[in-house]
């Protein structure tokens, strides 16, 4: 009983990793933003603006915290709340400088899209943009209220290959040969009792 249980966990652990592997693959979201499906989103009270991400040319697939390659990729961007569509909207993407940005960092210099407040009344837009470097991206969406109030929501993103997207894959291969360690140690009783037997 005991094999068949580790047994059992060892192929649960390649099924859960077989399975994560290709939900990144066809555009599955990461940890850290909000997500539903393959669409991030981001929050203004209760409600939300989602954004989609597409490779034109080369998948069909849609994207949202990480997108798999350098090149040209389209945002779209829903606005669920009619009235939010009679708001100016700003969009800034820059480059995540892996420390906190606040309202000191000068955003110009990190700056690779910007759109200035706009309104959208057709409730979406898109825009294109040819991201040439591997890297980590912030997205921000600054909404001005009736009233004059700005408020600025953030979305992550990466762009191509990045090292913390292999970081699911080592642990689990961690994971597995730990398993399968302790599956040989308890098949195998007698490795563990020919030391005292030879003393």
């Amino acid at each position: 009983m005991r094999r068949a249980s580790i047994l059992s966990t060892i192929f649960g652990a390649l099924f859960l990793l077989f399975a994560q592997g290709q939900a990144r693959a066809e555009g599955g979201a990461g940890p850290e933003a909000m997500t539903m499906g393959n669409m991030c989103m981001v929050m203004f009270g209760y409600d939300m603006i989602h954004i989609t991400s597409y490779l034109p040319g080369m998948s069909r697939s849609e994207y949202c915290e990480e997108i798999p390659a350098t090149g040209k990729v389209i945002m779209v961007f829903d606005i669920e709340n009619p009235r939010f569509r009679d708001l100016p909207i700003e969009i800034r993407i820059i480059r995540d400088p892996l420390t906190p940005v606040t309202s000191d960092t000068k955003l110009d210099p990190l700056t690779e899209v910007h759109f200035p407040a706009t309104r959208y009344r057709t409730g979406t837009f898109s825009f294109e943009h040819d991201y040439m470097n591997n890297g980590h991206y912030i997205g921000m969406v600054t909404l001005t209220k009736e009233s004059g109030e700005q408020e600025t929501q953030i979305f992550k993103f990466s762009v191509g290959e990045t090292l913390w997207q292999y970081v699911p894959y080592l642990l689990g291969a961690v994971l597995i040969g730990m398993l399968i360690f302790f599956y040989w140690r308890h098949s195998h009783p007698a490795a563990r009792k020919e030391p005292q037997a030879a003393s």
